[in-house]
């Protein structure tokens, strides 16, 4: 098993946070995957690999490459035979710059980059395919990405927005406070969310509070669920309890009882293995 993980150069760090190459020999592997603050461009040249809904309905199989937009709902991926993914995580801001689509289209949306990039995607995928290191790879995706990304069309105020509603800690009129201090309105707010990172920002907070509970979760699982829900702000375990099932699928309950099952990584707390 190999992985390389990379942050990318000084020139793509506005909108890609990092670069990675995973392959092994052999890998069986099935996963469900909570939904992630998380943006990819994704290439695969496994033996198998394939995602679906949360009803086991594929979504893609055995493609080469997709654009993965934001997520509000669990994916299955399976593996299995020779493994070779790769790709890039992207920042909340750099899908609708990279594919000139509104981002909103693309949530809840795996699409073949070739269907969007046409030639220029087949010809990168040749390429990717000829060369054998997974650095060189990396190397030729950092090009590709290059010359697709321009900041022109973000608006000014929409990067520090994500940041803050990412990072700062939650409070209750979190979405008004960031409006007027940005001298814009709510609706704005939420129409240029809606366009460069695919969802509103109430909907951008809701996941970015569910990857912190998870993480929290994986790390300390022997907490009670009334203390975690009072550590996170919420009102009470109940308003926890209504956000976590409505995006993992599932209690936080639950979900602790996969983290004492072994069945969590609380390096990547939101992939449950579901091999039985």
């Amino acid at each position: 098993m190999n992985v390389i993980v990379r942050n990318p150069p000084e020139s793509l760090r506005l909108f890609v946070d990092k670069l990675w190459h995973f392959s092994a020999d052999q890998l069986e592997q099935q996963d469900v995957c909570l939904p992630v603050l998380q943006y990819e461009l994704m290439f695969n040249f496994s033996d198998h690999f394939s995602v679906s809904d949360p009803t086991n309905v594929p979504i893609i199989q055995d493609e080469e490459n997709w654009i993965s937009g934001l997520f509000t709902r669990p994916q299955r991926a399976a593996t299995s035979g020779r493994h070779e993914t790769f790709g890039v995580f992207l920042k909340p801001w750099a899908l609708q710059s990279l594919t000139g689509i509104p981002a909103s289209e693309l949530t809840n949306q795996l699409v073949s980059g070739t269907t969007v990039f046409r030639q220029s995607m087949k010809t990168l995928n040749d390429r990717l395919r000829e060369s054998k290191d997974g650095h060189a790879k990396i190397k030729l995706i950092e090009a590709f990405l290059t010359t697709h990304l321009s900041d022109k069309d973000i608006p000014a105020y929409l990067i520090y927005a994500a940041n803050c509603l990412q990072h700062s800690v939650w409070h209750d009129g979190m979405i008004r406070n960031l409006a007027q201090e940005l001298r814009i309105s709510v609706k704005s707010l939420t129409v240029a969310f809606k366009k460069h990172i695919g969802v509103s920002p109430g909907r951008f907070l809701h996941l970015r509070l569910l990857n912190d509970v998870v993480s929290d979760l994986a790390r300390n699982p022997q907490q009670s669920l009334t203390e975690l829900a009072h550590n996170h702000r919420f009102f009470d375990q109940a308003h926890l309890n209504h956000l976590f099932k409505s995006l993992a699928h599932l209690t936080p309950g639950e979900y602790r009882k996969q983290v004492l099952a072994g069945k969590v990584d609380p390096a990547t707390p939101c992939y449950l293995n579901s091999n039985e």
